[in-house]
């Protein structure tokens, strides 16, 4: 898989359409690489394990692959982590604590241990299993609705593809990236644009 096919499979995880067969297609397209060490790393808002699932968690989402560094390449798992520390409500924080904990607790009831300790195939039929039931319980909700009943696995796709995509290393080496940002244009035609590549956010 190229990285602009994970790219644009990954684009369509914004708008909550993604489906099963697609994640797994960016899963297996993937290249195995050693892992990065995340020893070092004290989170604010997580406890040790828990941070160390987020990183897993972000990495299924964003994988690295030849051509792309994955989620914990461009410290995903930091920005979520930070993201929720510094930049969200008690309620934002408790409502996240609550969607982890389901999410750790389902995983367990389901496999008998718990997400950082399953295997990749494991983790990756697991998410399958949340994204379809999420999908499937937003698509009958306004814009509105969603804003409070957002699935947890869907609100944490949003936080990662953030994280992802406003890091400097996706900016500058995988996207378009403009310092100094001209005329704004509404409507241009991707094929155009340079690499055929989208514009960093």
């Amino acid at each position: 898989m190229t990285r602009r096919e994970v790219i644009k499979a990954t684009a369509l995880m914004t708008g909550y359409a993604v489906s099963a067969s697609v994640l797994g297609a960016i899963m297996q397209g993937c290249q195995a690489r050693q892992k990065v060490d995340l020893s070092k790393w004290q989170p604010m808002f997580f406890t040790k394990e828990q941070g160390l699932t987020v990183a897993a968690m972000s990495e299924q989402i964003l994988p690295y692959t030849k051509e792309s560094p994955g989620a914990t390449d461009v410290f995903v798992h930091e920005y979520i982590d930070v993201l929720l520390a510094e930049c969200t409500d008690e309620k934002g924080q408790q409502k996240f604590r609550d969607g982890f904990a389901q999410f750790e607790a389902d995983c367990q009831s389901t496999y008998g241990k718990p997400f950082g300790q399953c295997d990749a195939e494991q983790q990756l039929e697991y998410m399958n299993k949340l994204d379809v039931a999420a999908r499937a319980l937003v698509k009958p909700l306004t814009r509105a609705e969603l804003a409070e009943k957002l699935p947890f696995i869907l609100k944490f796709k949003e936080m990662t593809i953030a994280g992802y995509f406003s890091s400097k290393e996706v900016a500058m080496n995988i996207l378009n990236y403009d310092p100094v940002p001209g005329q704004y244009v509404g409507c241009y035609p991707i094929a155009e644009v340079k690499n055929g590549r989208s514009w960093a956010l």
